[in-house]
């Protein structure tokens, strides 16, 4: 499932939020990908459009050590984009994902769900 969840900042400063969240957390931001800028680049236009693509690989080789197709979902990723003038946030939970892929390690699932929630807390 697709989980969307509206953002009261701007585009800039959820985005600058995010990647603050995530560092301030111990977590890594591996790739930052702005679809709108590529766009642009070859002569299309794209409302702002960015991919963050995070996560510990502490935490996610665990998840492939019981299943190594799961690093096809990985690393974690928030895509935010504004639409009509209004900012949103999609993302999948871990715990839907590892599903897919029947791993069965409920706690650490459980507790990405929770490290990806408390990420978006009041924005």
């Amino acid at each position: 499932m697709f989980n969307i969840k509206e953002c009261k900042l701007s585009f800039n400063e959820c985005i600058k939020t995010l990647i603050e969240r995530i560092k301030s957390s111990g977590a890594e931001v591996f790739a930052i990908i702005d679809h709108s800028e590529n766009a642009r680049k070859v002569g299309l236009n794209l409302e702002p459009t960015v991919v963050v693509y995070f996560g510990n690989p502490r935490i996610g080789t665990l998840l492939m050590l019981k299943n190594r197709h799961i690093a096809y979902e990985l690393p974690l990723r928030f895509l935010v984009w504004s639409e009509n003038g209004v900012v949103k946030i999609g993302y999948r939970k871990p715990s839907e994902v590892g599903e897919e892929y029947n791993i069965r390690h409920g706690e650490l699932l459980e507790k990405m769900d929770k490290f990806m929630e408390s990420l978006l807390s009041n924005l």
